[in-house]
């Protein structure tokens, strides 16, 4: 059994963004098993937040009371700080308090003031250098595995010595008896002891779109990118961005074939088992006279246009009656990319009907053909269909976000390599911007 952490934080997106590189690198002791970490930005939706707040707290092991004049003035805070305290002064022993100077603030004369403050040098978080937070950062992450670790060996050690004599009076039983000693672990949220948290994982096809997720979410949002190697697929953890367990994958183009996005995320779910699949990258363009390249479009439905009954229609014409789903994405996740919608003043966000299919669409006929199928289309692209069908059935929540990067018209190569790393970015951005206001963490 893990050992539980909360994080005591005020609500402010300063300190949100500051919470999430403390998370990040704390995120190892996670996947490890070694620390089960909550904040209040975990509680889900029409859930008492007071309730839920006194019991995350009261079974916590270690709390991490991030300073800042934000917590000093959040209405929780008093009745939060004093619960803490109490727990503290019960069992010394079990329940630790670590006060974190977040950034600068008259805590001289809160409680807890004379307990040693991280970091040791008195100054912020805030205030370091970008090189010299995460040094700090590195430090406290030691710090918690050694105070978890501490923690875990005294609990072990209790629970041997309650047992042993028990033990003694207990005869030997075969294994198959229903009396034998067994050791049941309990697992929350169907996943396994060796499947690490998964909120969201993002989803690109193309070496210009894992490089602009990787950028983006580095140098913008203070990401990881942390290897782990699955049977086929290569995944990498970005740590926490706004409060979600953030993953990221890569396909081959398209949704068919044994490297196509239909097997490479069905691998991905099976054994990451995300809440939520967001596919991000680039797309071709269907209404250049609204449109501009670098523009996002946002799946609101997604239809493939390669199920389709060609036959023949009048005068011996070939008729084409695509019969392909249109699939409606998830709500909640359109929701909170509308959400940004009405903020977001860089490039222009369409949504809309999305079409996908395995053709890499660069001639005049078949742009056409597509405008004539689906009028109302907002563009295209290649991997969307295998996404939708392996998130549908594995129960995930699901949209497909991309960027113009051509219209699909013959003119693909011009300017291809500039405007593709733009529209990789502008998508990128979008979606995480969406994840690190904290819009996908009440999973």
């Amino acid at each position: 059994m893990s050992i539980k952490l909360f994080y005591l934080c005020s609500r402010s997106d300063e300190d949100q963004r500051l919470l999430d590189q403390i998370k990040n690198f704390i995120g190892p002791l996670r996947l490890a098993q070694l620390i089960e970490d909550w904040e209040p930005r975990q509680i889900r939706p029409g859930r008492p937040i007071r309730d839920e707040l006194h019991r995350r707290l009261s079974e916590a092991q270690i709390i991490l009371i991030l300073l800042s004049p934000d917590l000093l003035v959040d209405p929780f805070y008093p009745e939060l700080k004093k619960l803490a305290l109490e727990c503290h002064q019960r069992e010394p022993e079990r329940v630790h308090l670590v006060p974190v100077k977040l950034r600068e603030c008259a805590y001289e004369h809160e409680p807890f003031a004379g307990l040693a403050i991280f970091p040791a040098s008195g100054k912020s978080l805030h205030e370091l250098p970008a090189s010299q937070r995460e040094k700090e950062l590195k430090k406290l992450g030691i710090q918690i595995r050694a105070l978890a670790q501490e923690l875990a060996a005294d609990r072990d050690e209790r629970a041997k010595s309650a047992a042993t004599p028990a033990a003694a009076a207990i005869p030997s039983q075969s294994s198959g008896s229903f009396g034998a000693s067994q050791t049941v672990e309990v697992v929350r949220d169907g996943s396994t002891p060796s499947t690490p948290r998964c909120d969201v994982l993002l989803v690109t096809a193309t070496d210009v779109e894992m490089r602009a997720v990787r950028e983006v979410a580095v140098n913008e949002w203070k990401a990881r990118f942390e290897r782990q190697y699955g049977r086929i697929e290569t995944y990498y953890f970005l740590g926490e961005i706004g409060g979600a367990a953030t993953w990221l994958v890569r396909t081959q183009m398209g949704a068919l074939g044994p490297g196509g996005a239909t097997l490479a995320v069905s691998e991905a779910i099976s054994k990451l088992r995300p809440k939520a699949v967001i596919m991000v990258g680039i797309a071709f363009g269907l209404r250049p006279d609204e449109q501009q390249l670098g523009d996002i479009l946002v799946s609101q439905q997604l239809m493939s246009y390669e199920p389709q009954r060609v036959g023949v229609g009048a005068g011996g014409k070939m008729l084409v009656i695509p019969r392909g789903d249109r699939a409606t994405a998830s709500p909640r996740l359109l929701n909170r990319f509308q959400d940004l919608g009405l903020d977001w003043t860089e490039a222009k966000p369409h949504f809309g009907l999305l079409l996908s299919g395995e053709k890499l669409v660069d001639h005049p006929s078949l742009l056409k053909r597509l405008r004539d199928m689906a009028p109302e289309a907002i563009g295209g692209e290649m991997e969307g269909a295998g996404l939708y069908a392996v998130a549908m059935r594995e129960n995930c929540e699901w949209i497909v976000v991309k960027a113009i990067c051509d219209w699909g018209d013959g003119h693909k190569r011009e300017n291809k390599a500039e405007n593709q790393r733009r529209a990789a970015e502008n998508a990128a951005r979008f979606v995480l911007t969406v994840l690190g206001r904290g819009g996908l963490s009440h999973f």
